[in-house]
Formats: C-alpha cells, structure tokens, sequence
C-alpha cells in the first residue's frame, strides 16, 4: 500500500471530535422532526430523565418525560393541530461538558390559533446523546389565525 494512501486511510479511520452543540442542534431538529410527522416515539427519544417542561401560556408544569410524551399523543390525536417548531437561536454547552443551555425562538398551535415566543432549555448528555432535562416556553404572541 501507498504511504499517501495508508495515511488517508487512517485520518479517514479516527473518529471526528464530539462537537456539542452541533449534536443538541441535531436532536433539537430531530425533535422538531418527529413533532412534525406526529411521531410519538420520536418525540419520547428527546427526553432524558427527570425531564420537566413549563407550558408557554398557562405555565402548567408537565413533569416527566412520559407525561409530555402523553401530551402530545393527545395534541396529535387534536384536529386541527400544526405542530411546534422550536428553532435555536444560541446553545452554550458547559466546561467540562456536563450540561447544555439552548435559548430560542418557537411557533405553532392549532386551526384554531398560532401562538409564538421564546424558550429556554436545558440538555444533559447521555450514552443515547443529549437529552432534554427541561424546557421553559414563554408565550409572547398569542393571536387568532387569519380566516380567508
């Protein structure tokens, strides 16, 4: 073999640093992903455990993962739903890496109304990758659709 050729072969080889905040930007799409194609188990693979998530308008604690997951199987079950869509405007990751802040922008609702704000999340990792410990939703916009 090649000398060029084996030295390729072993850069190719070694696994790419672990870079954080692009794998919480990744779940974060994946969430939003499974969100979007109503896809219950998805969604259930953001939390990690302990997971606790404020509601953006009433400020209703949803403690546990199982009971977010259970609110949204009944939102998806909901006419009329759209969805959520959280986008990421900043994620700090701590040094060492125990622990990850994501503020951010999200949207979405029902037929019935749109509502929008900011957030603020915490993700942990684990031997699954990052997952959520919490969510905060502060609903800043809060308006009925537009009919035709």
């Amino acid at each position: 073999m090649k000398p060029g050729l084996a030295a390729l072969l072993m850069i190719m080889a070694t696994p790419a640093a672990a870079d954080p905040v692009a794998e919480i930007k990744a779940a974060r799409a994946a969430y939003n992903a499974a969100i979007a194609a109503r896809d219950v188990a998805g969604v259930r693979a953001a939390f990690g455990d302990g997971y606790v998530g404020i509601a953006g308008t009433t400020g209703e604690a949803i403690i546990g993962a199982d009971a977010m997951t259970d609110y949204f199987a009944r939102a998806f079950k909901t006419s009329g739903f759209l969805g959520f869509v959280r986008t990421p405007a900043t994620v700090t990751v701590a040094d060492p890496p125990a622990r990850a802040v994501e503020y951010g922008h999200w949207s979405g609702g029902s037929t019935n109304g749109v509502l929008s704000g900011d957030y603020f999340a915490v993700w942990v990792p684990t031997p699954q990758g990052w997952k959520l410990r919490s969510e905060t939703f502060v609903t800043l916009a809060n308006g009925a659709r537009p009919r035709p």
